[in-house]
């Protein structure tokens, strides 16, 4: 019976702190968004990069509007394009509009095997309304941290202090 009671206890901690960490994510996610909205009201509705550093040089898109940033790839050709009204990320054309959150996950770096240097790796996470979520990874492209801390604040997903 004691071993029965433990479980159901041990099952409901278990419910308990996922749902805590659930809401604790949502919540600032939900502070990102707001900011991103804010941001948008101050153009007319529409979601942009409001971009302060260099200007990469580049054709505009008819769709997305002046390249504003280009993040190279380290090994072949292709590149990250942000442009004003949206990203352009090899097939993938995603319209500012339909982000729901921005996040920019700093790494340590460093690792033996493959496993760890993708877990130590820095990453800005694209979180889509529909579709999948789109990784722009240190591994595969050439960034620092300035830069994509620098795109999710001008897409106005302030990262929380």
């Amino acid at each position: 019976m004691f071993t029965l009671i433990m479980f159901v206890l041990a099952i409901a901690f278990i419910v308990w702190f996922s749902v805590a960490l659930t809401k604790g994510w949502n919540k600032q996610a939900a502070r990102r968004r707001a900011g991103a909205e804010a941001q948008a009201a101050r153009h007319g509705g529409q979601f942009v990069l409001e971009w302060e550093g260099p200007r990469a040089q580049g054709a505009a898109d008819s769709e997305f509007g002046p390249l504003l940033v280009e993040i190279p790839k380290k090994l072949g050709s292709g590149s990250a394009q942000f442009y004003e009204r949206g990203l352009v990320l090899g097939s993938k054309r995603v319209s500012y509009d339909n982000l729901k959150d921005v996040a920019f996950i700093p790494g340590c770096g460093g690792g033996f095997t493959p496993k760890q240097k993708m877990r130590n790796s820095s990453v800005l996470w694209l979180y889509r309304k529909k579709g999948s979520t789109i990784g722009v990874r240190d591994l595969s492209y050439r960034f620092d941290k300035q830069t994509m801390e620098a795109i999710q604040t001008g897409l106005g997903f302030r990262p929380q202090a």
